[in-house]
């Protein structure tokens, strides 16, 4: 019992009363046996689930929860309305899950959750009831993130990519390219704030929060640089993470991102951005219906979208943090089998074009991004999807929030100039391994 609480609490999840009396006291086996089988009578479920960005009106959990009833018209779905903040979304379904509480059947939980929930015995392990196949369709990302220990906590649902928003005004005065890498990057931006046409180069976020957690994931693996080897023990070392810890600090040191972007997080770098008083922006793929909409943004209509640049000499340009939602099951639900056939519904073809036509995120079914209608939507992030290559953040782990933790720390001091790359590199090292060990930082 003392390890269990141990695990649940390094990883910032609350204990709650009756958690080790879990899955109903029944074996695996049971379970994933009842699993297995989808109810022939009456079931109802309900799904956690957070508001799905509409790009188009309508409420999109709604077209689902139809579509999935008119294939299973015995199974009814309930909408139990969660929170927007990832954080404290995580706080409240677990205070229901750790209490062994048979609602709510599925959660829609960040790409973050699976070790920490799976370790803790707060999500049904779904391999085994998945096609040997299932997961061709998919970025091996979304695979990486979903899995602990060999077993699979989370089905796909959604992705959140990130990319590089670019002034096209700008670039066409100066005759300048869209830049491929981050040095032609730092180039193209002093030259344009030298002209006196935008205040700034760079926009992104660097406050020390998991924003910054996924921008020094995406600086590092620009730079071959993991953070966790194959066995789960810590990586981070060597000149390739200090290649991208100098990165974030050259961008304050040089004007080309202001001082304050210490605090930026993504609304933040977007408002500067929009506002006009920068050249580039590194943000989620949500942030091209807000930079072309004329009703808040000044730049209208004068924004391109590219994939994010690649260090002169290293990886190809497009690196981007695999960002997304996926479904997870309890593992107390009394309608296991309804509730794995809906969870795989959302991750099968006719949900996920649902999303494409309707929902201003990015499906995670690769095949539905080559469809006519990603090109219909308008919306270049969707078309430049399929080619980007996503990375996982160091999240196979149960201690990922510490792990997060010794990232932003470290990313944020050296983007303020209160310490060097090296020493935030070392630094970062240590505080993972303090946080693999179990210990509080």
């Amino acid at each position: 019992m003392a390890l269990r609480r141990r695990t649940l609490l390094a990883s910032g999840i609350a204990l709650g009363a009756g958690f080790l009396s879990g899955c109903a006291g029944k074996p695996l086996d049971t379970l994933l046996t009842q699993a297995a089988h989808t109810p022939r009578t009456p079931a109802t479920l309900t799904w956690w689930v957070s508001e799905i960005p509409s790009r188009n009106g309508p409420v999109v959990a709604d077209l689902i929860i139809r579509a999935f009833q008119r294939r299973y018209p015995n199974i009814r779905v309930r909408k139990s309305n969660a929170l927007s903040a990832t954080d404290a979304n995580r706080a409240a379904v677990t205070t229901q899950l750790a209490g062994a509480s048979p609602t709510p059947d599925v959660y829609l939980g960040d790409t973050t959750w699976p070790a920490q929930f799976g370790a803790n015995s707060l999500a049904l392990p779904l391999q085994k009831l998945l096609p040997k196949d299932f997961w061709e369709g998919y970025p091996p990302a979304l695979r990486r993130v979903s899995e602990y220990r060999g077993a699979v906590y989370a089905l796909p649902f959604y992705t959140d990519s990130a990319y590089l928003f670019y002034r096209k005004d700008l670039l066409a005065k100066h005759g300048l390219p869209v830049p491929r890498t981050w040095e032609e990057l730092l180039r193209t931006s002093r030259k344009i704030q030298r002209a006196g046409d935008a205040a700034y180069g760079f926009l992104w976020q660097a406050t020390v929060s998991e924003s910054l957690t996924c921008n020094v994931a995406e600086f590092l693996a620009d730079a071959d640089a993991p953070v966790l080897d194959g066995s789960g023990g810590v990586a981070l070392n060597g000149p390739g993470a200090e290649r991208a810890f100098a990165l974030m600090r050259e961008f304050t040191e040089t004007g080309v991102s202001p001082a304050t972007v210490t605090t930026y997080v993504e609304a933040d770098s977007q408002d500067a951005f929009v506002g006009g008083r920068g050249v580039f922006l590194r943000n989620w793929s949500y942030a091209w219906g807000n930079a072309a909409d004329r009703s808040v943004s000044k730049i209208a209509g004068r924004v391109g979208v590219a994939p994010r640049p690649g260090f002169d000499g290293g990886g190809p340009p497009g690196v981007s943090c695999a960002g997304g939602w996926s479904n997870f099951v309890n593992p107390n639900s009394h309608n296991l089998g309804a509730a794995v056939a809906f969870a795989r519904f959302c991750a099968g073809e006719e949900a996920q074009m649902i999303l494409l036509k309707n929902a201003g995120v990015i499906p995670a079914m690769q095949e539905v991004l080559t469809r006519p209608a990603a090109h219909q939507a308008g919306d270049p992030t969707l078309t430049m999807a399929h080619g980007l290559r996503l990375v996982a953040r160091p999240v196979q782990t149960p201690y990922y929030s510490q792990v997060s933790k010794a990232l932003y720390t470290q990313g944020n001091a050296v983007t303020g100039g209160r310490t060097s790359p090296a020493r935030a590199v070392r630094a970062a090292r240590d505080d993972i391994r303090t946080a693999l060990e179990g210990r509080a930082l």
